[in-house]
C-alpha cells in the first residue's frame, strides 16, 4: 500500500466526519467576517490583515487540533493501526501519509482563508489589496499551518490514547502561541525570562530576548509580518506602532524566522516519526 493511497483513506475517514468541513467553513468564515466587519471602518485593507494574523496564530491552531490530535493516537487506542500496519505497510509510510493528509488539509484551509480575504477585500474596500501582499501573506500562513499542524501530527504519533494526545495538543498550543508570544498579561515567556534571570541577579539582553521569542513557530510567524508584509506601512496605522522602530536583533530577521518555521515544521513530524517508529504498538 502506498503512501498516496493510505492518505487518501484517511483523507476520506475525516471528511465523512464533518472535521474537515468544519475547520475550512468557520476558519474561512471568520476571515471573512473579519474583512467584512473592518471594510466600514478602515479604507486600506492592509490594516485589517492585522486582525488576520491574530486569528492565524490565536484560532486557526484551535480548529486544526481536532483534525490532528487523533491522526495516530486515535488509531492505536481503536487498534485499527493494525490492519494499516498489515497490509503489508510501514510505519515510515503510514506516518507520512497521515502527516500529508491532516498538515495538506490545514495548508488548504489557510490558503483558501487568504484567498477569500484577497476577494473579500477586493469587493468591499475602497483601496485595492496589494497582490503581492496577500500572496506574501499567504506564503507565511501556509508555512505557518504545515509547522503547527506538524507539530500536532507528530504529538499524535508519540502517546498512546486520546486523552495523552489532546492535552499534549493544547499544551503545545499555550506553550507555542499563549504562553509564548505573551498573550497572557502575568503568564508568559517575558516574566519567566526575568524570574529566571533575577535568581543569579543579571539582565536578559534584549537582542536575546528577540531570539528567544522567535523560536516558536507563533514567535517566528509575528516576526515575519512586519519584514515582509508590513515593512511599507509600519508607520501609517497606530496599531503598527509598537513595532515600528524594531532593532536590528538576529531574532527580528526575516532569513532567520523563516528558517525557525522550516525547522519546525520537517523537525517536529521527524522527531514525532523516530518515537512512533520505535513505539509498542500494543
Amino acid at each position: 500500500m502506498s503512501v498516496d493511497t493510505v492518505a487518501r483513506s484517511d483523507f476520506r475517514s475525516v471528511r465523512r466526519s464533518s472535521v474537515v468541513l468544519g475547520v475550512v467553513v468557520a476558519f474561512v468564515g471568520m476571515v471573512a467576517l473579519v474583512f467584512l466587519g473592518s471594510s466600514s471602518v478602515h479604507p486600506e485593507p492592509v490594516r485589517t490583515t492585522w486582525g488576520f494574523s491574530a486569528l492565524v496564530v490565536w484560532v486557526f491552531p484551535l480548529l486544526v487540533a481536532p483534525l490532528t490530535y487523533l491522526a495516530i493516537a486515535g488509531d492505536r487506542e481503536r487498534g485499527s493501526i493494525k490492519y494499516h500496519l498489515g497490509l503489508p505497510n510501514s510505519r515510515g509510510k503510514y506516518f507520512l501519509a497521515k502527516y500529508v493528509s491532516r498538515t495538506g488539509v490545514a495548508a488548504v484551509t489557510m490558503a483558501l482563508g487568504v484567498v477569500v480575504a484577497f476577494v473579500v477585500a477586493t469587493a468591499t474596500y475602497e483601496s485595492a489589496p496589494d497582490l503581492v501582499r496577500f500572496l506574501t501573506l499567504g506564503a507565511i500562513s501556509v508555512l505557518f499551518a504545515v509547522a503547527i499542524a506538524g507539530v500536532f501530527v507528530a504529538l499524535s504519533a508519540s502517546v498512546t490514547t486520546r486523552s495523552r494526545a489532546m492535552f499534549g495538543v493544547f499544551g503545545a498550543y499555550f506553550v507555542l502561541s499563549a504562553f509564548w508570544v505573551g498573550f497572557l498579561p502575568v503568564l508568559n515567556l517575558g516574566t519567566v525570562l526575568d524570574a529566571v534571570a533575577s535568581i543569579p541577579g543579571v539582565t536578559v539582553p534584549e537582542s536575546a530576548r528577540a531570539i528567544i521569542g522567535s523560536l516558536s513557530p507563533a514567535g517566528a510567524y509575528f516576526n515575519l509580518l512586519p519584514e515582509l508584509v508590513w515593512s511599507d506601512v509600519l508607520t501609517d496605522y497606530d496599531v503598527f506602532a509598537p513595532i515600528a522602530d524594531q532593532p536590528e536583533y538576529l531574532g527580528y530577521e526575516a532569513w532567520f524566522n523563516l528558517l525557525v518555521l522550516g525547522v519546525w515544521a520537517v523537525g517536529a513530524p521527524l522527531v514525532g516519526y523516530l518515537r512512533f517508529r520505535s513505539a509498542e504498538l500494543g
